[in-house]
C-alpha cells in the first residue's frame, strides 16, 4: 500500500513533453538553464521543471526600415529573411536572449546591415545592382550574427523593395522619356539616311543608264539607239496594211 501511495505521488509530480522535429524543449529548473530536450516523449518533474519549446525551423522575418544613399537622399528598403536557431545551441541562444532573440539580436543586425551598406549606393545604382547588394547585406548579417555569437543561421536572404522619394521617382520617369524620344530620333535619323542612301544609288544608276543612251545616239547617228528605243516600246505584234488584196508586213528587216 505504501509503495503505491509513493508510485502515485510520483506519477503526479512527472510530467511529460511530445517534442517535435521542429523544435527543441529548454529545460529550466528553478528558472535556470538544465537540459534540452530532443524530439520524442520526455518526462520531467513537474513541480521543479518548465519546458520552453523553442522553433528550429526554416522562420520569415519581414523588416522594412528608412535608410540613406551615397547622396543623401532617403530610401525605404524592405527585406525578408530566412533563418533558423541552430537546433545544437538552443540552450546557449535562450541562456543569452531568451525567448526574444528576435527583436533582442536578429532585428538590430538586419537594421545594421540595411544601414551601413545602402550609403555606398546613389539611387541608380541601388535599381542597377540589386543583387551585388543582396549578396553584400547577406554576407554581412551573417557575418554580424556570428560575431555576436547568436547561432542563428541565415538561409536566405531577399530584398522586396527600394522606394524613393516622389521627386525621385518623377525625375526618373523624366530621364526614361527623354531616353526614349532619344532613341525614337535616332531611328528617325538611320531611316533617313538609309533612305538617302537608296536615292544616291538610284540617282548614280540612272546617270548611268543616261550615259549609255548617249553613247548609243553617237553610234550610226542614233541609229541603234532609235531601234532599241522602238524595241522597248513594242507590243510583240507586227503592224500590217492591206492593200491590193496583199497584208504587207510594215518593219525593216534590214
Amino acid at each position: 500500500m505504501k509503495k503505491f501511495i509513493i508510485m502515485a505521488a510520483t506519477l503526479a509530480l512527472l510530467g511529460c513533453a511530445q517534442i517535435d522535429e521542429t523544435e527543441r524543449g529548454v529545460v529550466l529548473q528553478f528558472g535556470k538553464y538544465s537540459e534540452t530536450f530532443e524530439p520524442g516523449l520526455n518526462f520531467y518533474n513537474v513541480i521543479t521543471k518548465e519546458v520552453i519549446r523553442i522553433p528550429v525551423s526554416t522562420q520569415l522575418e519581414t523588416v522594412k526600415i528608412e535608410s540613406g544613399s551615397k547622396d543623401l537622399q532617403t530610401v525605404y528598403v524592405g527585406t525578408n529573411v530566412n533563418y533558423h536557431v541552430d537546433p545544437l545551441n538552443v540552450d546557449k541562444i535562450y541562456s543569452k536572449y531568451g525567448t526574444r532573440y528576435v527583436s533582442t539580436v536578429l532585428q538590430p543586425k538586419i537594421k545594421e546591415t540595411i544601414t551601413g551598406i545602402t550609403p555606398q549606393y546613389v539611387p541608380e545604382e541601388m535599381l542597377q545592382k540589386r543583387e551585388e547588394i543582396r549578396s553584400r547585406m547577406e554576407s554581412a548579417l551573417k557575418a554580424k550574427l556570428d560575431s555576436a555569437g547568436a547561432h542563428i543561421v541565415i538561409d536566405g536572404f531577399t530584398i522586396t523593395e527600394f522606394q524613393f522619394s516622389r521627386a525621385f521617382n518623377e525625375a526618373i520617369e523624366a530621364k526614361q522619356v527623354q531616353e526614349q524620344e532619344a532613341l525614337k530620333e535616332k531611328n528617325i535619323k538611320i531611316k533617313m539616311d538609309y533612305q538617302n542612301e537608296q536615292r544616291v544609288a538610284k540617282a548614280k544608276a540612272d546617270s548611268a543608264v543616261i550615259a549609255l543612251q548617249m553613247e548609243a545616239l553617237k553610234k550610226q547617228n542614233g541609229k541603234e539607239y532609235l531601234m532599241l528605243k522602238w524595241i522597248e516600246k513594242w507590243d510583240g505584234k507586227l503592224p500590217q496594211v492591206n492593200g491590193n488584196d496583199k497584208v504587207i508586213p510594215m518593219i525593216n528587216m534590214q
